[in-house]
């Protein structure tokens, strides 16, 4: 279904609006849509949150509450990446919509980011 998607990283500046596409079902959900000319994707499916931005430089960025997992930048061998621990993740969802919060550490950095999508 056609969505409106919010991003926020609780900056000043830090809210993204864009025009979706969601797709929820039983165990998870796909979220499509578009940001600075990026194809993106954010999926849920078993325990995992992942999100893929696919332009000028790719990204893949996998999530497990309470573990340490990866982030991908590049493509073949002009690729890196580095760890990422997932603090939290919460997803409501329902049939029209998806809210996901998310606090990790990646390279020192502590980040929230909070991700809602809408029919």
């Amino acid at each position: 279904m056609k969505c409106k998607v919010i991003l926020n990283n609780g900056k000043p500046d830090g809210v993204f609006t864009a025009n979706g596409e969601l797709n929820i079902g039983v165990d998870g959900f796909g979220l499509f849509y578009d940001l600075d000319g990026d194809k993106c994707l954010l999926s849920y499916a078993k325990g995992e949150l992942v999100q893929e931005r696919r332009g000028s430089v790719p990204m893949l960025m996998r999530f497990k509450m309470g573990q340490e997992t990866s982030c991908t930048l590049g493509m073949g061998a002009a690729s890196g990446s580095f760890p990422v621990f997932t603090n939290k993740i919460k997803i409501k969802n329902d049939e029209k919509s998806v809210c996901v919060k998310l606090n990790y550490t990646c390279g020192g950095e502590n980040v929230t980011l909070e991700i809602t999508a809408k029919a």
